[in-house]
């Protein structure tokens, strides 16, 4: 069964024991800003039912702080970095159950778990439909990261649009590294 995270589960769980602090309110920016402190943040506020954790850099792939937000509860990731280095991924209960490169998705069958979330099985142009036996990745001008936006959107209700992007929130902010 899972349960709905206050903005405190979620930085106990990111922290896993490193001390965090929610402070005033910031616009999502604030994450890309330098500040006086030895650890990272990231902007954390509920919308409806979920919660939305925007910016922290090295949640992309599965990791113990992808894990530890997922324990009775399931976690909705998509992540990408300048590089197009990215990652839409699930987790449920504690476990990463689908992790999807957005350049390189491979076919349905390639993900055992996709049954885990079929709104992505819905999006018909997520998934190439040739082989890319080159290992290319998609060159088919396809929008990946509008792709996972809205998977995730698909499975919440929650959309990350200008409107959200431009208010304030609620940010968290750790004394030092969130645990691997």
């Amino acid at each position: 069964m899972t349960q709905t995270l206050t903005l405190h589960d979620v930085g106990a769980r990111l922290g896993g024991g490193t001390s965090y602090e929610l402070p005033r309110l910031a616009n999502p920016h604030i994450v890309n800003l330098p500040l006086c402190r030895p650890g990272p943040c990231a902007v954390v506020d509920r919308a409806g039912a979920a919660v939305v954790l925007y910016g922290l850099d090295h949640l992309g792939y599965p990791s113990g702080a992808l894990r530890r937000l997922a324990s009775s509860a399931r976690v909705y990731s998509a992540w990408w970095n300048v590089n197009s280095v990215n990652r839409l991924s699930l987790a449920v209960d504690g476990e990463v159950l689908l992790s999807i490169d957005g350049l390189f998705p491979g076919r349905p069958e390639d993900h055992p778990n996709l049954a885990w979330w079929p709104e992505v099985t819905t999006m018909s142009e997520f998934f190439l439909d040739v082989e890319d036996e080159d290992w290319t990745g998609r060159d088919d001008g396809w929008n990946w990261k509008a792709g996972f936006l809205t998977a995730v959107e698909l499975a919440t209700g929650v959309r990350l649009d200008r409107q959200w992007l431009d208010a304030e929130h609620p940010y968290l902010a750790f004394s030092g590294p969130i645990p691997e």
